[in-house]
């Protein structure tokens, strides 16, 4: 996503540092690679990832205005990961060296663990990136972190968490002269590091959460330098080379229950045409022979498709010079929902979804066009 989540900065500000992202490189195998996780069959659910001021969809605003929520035509929310009086943001912390405990990740999300959902039921806890240590230091505690998260968003019941890998707080992903030993290590060994820490971070969550879903807003293909701007893709490998290599040991980390789910923020696409493609090439192209992504090493690239879950990230403001207005997000919608595999979500940044249209939520033009773009795709509610 493209916004600050502690703060209302200007939407010029937000969408800026969306454009101010990600790139990675090579890999050599790193252990063996054990078959591919379950399909994902079904038709796909829409998340909820929009903040708009300081309307915020923390655990306790959700356990306030559950009735109504419950009413918009969403199946799950992006679940901003902060108590009411400030004192535990986990949101903004878990990828840090400050350590996030089980009972203080839990004690942010217990509203949720009594709630009784009917419609919202595909819940995602929302973990930023933040200020790791260097990939060659110690991560003990960020692994940590992840692995009191997980134990927590199961226990709350959550499906997972969508990590919005975005390098708002410092550049933990760049290589590029920012690295703290780029003067005596390559981009290759950071790369091959990169995804070790990957791997133990899913590790680390699969072991207290085995079928948990974690999505990556930024899949690998915005590393990589072949992915075709004819498709879309964003030239924005520059700068975030050591992104990519993170989710391929995510990859790894997955096991065969977990979900591994590349978010596509790709915010341009509008035909089914462009999902079309832009799906074929994220499953298949990537991970293949032709393209030689060097941060997939050739053990992964035989169970890249089948591990894969792709899903599109759909914004409700003009972007990238693609229009925007309630029909086209309609028929956007309806696209991303028919080619996603598992999740389509939705970041509105124009208005909230939170709150009814008389308290300055979303008109009805708009939150009908995504009731429309449901029926077009032939979705139901989940219960």
């Amino acid at each position: 996503m493209s916004r600050h989540l502690e703060s209302t900065p200007a939407a010029s500000v937000r969408r800026l540092l969306s454009i101010a992202l990600l790139s990675l490189t090579l890999v050599a195998p790193m252990g063996e690679v054990s078959r591919a996780a379950p399909p994902l069959a079904g038709p796909a659910s829409l998340i909820y990832a929009g903040w708009f001021g300081n309307t915020i969809p923390t655990p306790s605003f959700i356990q306030a205005n559950l009735a109504f929520l419950e009413t918009q035509p969403f199946d799950g929310l992006g679940v901003y990961l902060r108590d009411p009086g400030l004192t535990a943001n986990v949101t903004s912390t878990v990828m840090t060296n400050t350590p996030v405990s089980y009972q203080t990740a839990m004690g942010v999300m217990s509203p949720l663990a009594g709630l009784t959902f009917t419609r919202l039921n595909h819940n995602l806890g929302v973990i930023q990136g933040s200020t790791p240590p260097d990939f060659f230091d110690d991560w003990s505690v960020p692994i940590q972190n992840f692995a009191n998260v997980a134990r927590a968003a199961k226990d709350s019941g959550l499906k997972g968490l969508c990590f919005d890998n975005e390098q708002y707080v410092a550049p933990w992903g760049d290589y590029s002269g920012q690295t703290k030993y780029a003067s005596t290590k390559s981009l290759a060994e950071y790369e091959v590091q990169a995804r070790l820490r990957g791997r133990q971070v899913m590790e680390a969550m699969v072991a207290q959460f085995p079928d948990i879903v974690v999505m990556t807003l930024h899949g690998p293909y915005v590393s990589e330098p072949d992915a075709p701007a004819s498709l879309h893709f964003p030239q924005w490998h520059p700068h975030n080379e050591l992104l990519g290599p993170f989710f391929a040991g995510f990859m790894e980390g997955a096991g065969d229950s977990a979900c591994n789910m590349d978010g596509g923020e790709l915010y341009t696409l509008r035909t089914a045409a462009h999902f079309e493609a832009s799906y074929g090439w994220r499953k298949n192209d990537l991970p293949s022979d032709g393209v030689n992504c060097t941060f997939i090493p050739s053990a992964l690239r035989s169970v890249w498709p089948g591990r894969t879950s792709i899903s599109f990230g759909v914004y409700d403001c003009p972007f990238g010079g693609a229009a925007m207005d309630a029909a086209i997000l309609r028929s956007t919608l309806a696209n991303a929902l028919r080619q996603a595999d598992r999740y389509v979500w939705f970041y509105a940044e124009a208005s909230t979804y939170l709150l009814p249209a008389s308290q300055g939520g979303a008109t009805d033009a708009w939150v009908n066009a995504i009731r429309q773009a449901r029926a077009d795709a032939g979705i139901a509610w989940r219960r």
